[in-house]
């Protein structure tokens, strides 16, 4: 199928394996998280309109915790973090 899931793992969203499992029986190739480990307490530029990220961007799970987790579960599955660096 090549088609693959992403997610903030949080400890309010779905277990990385259960989510795993889930998604490997449905055929998904490959499951994609979230980081952003690092929010600094001030910051220069806001979002666009002035809104506040999200309670999920502070609580998101560390990627390599989860991936591992994931994998761990499953037999074939591709497991992926989105970084994006910061210059």
């Amino acid at each position: 199928m090549e088609i693959g899931a992403p997610i903030f793992f949080t400890d309010y969203s779905m277990e990385p394996t259960a989510l795993a499992v889930a998604l490997e029986e449905r055929g998904f190739d490959s499951l994609w998280v979230a980081e952003h480990s690092h929010i600094p307490v001030t910051r220069r530029f806001s979002l666009p309109g002035g809104i506040e990220l999200t309670k999920q961007y502070y609580d998101v799970m560390d990627p390599f915790v989860t991936l591992s987790a994931a994998a761990a579960v499953v037999t074939g599955s591709a497991a992926s973090a989105q970084i994006i660096p910061n210059p």
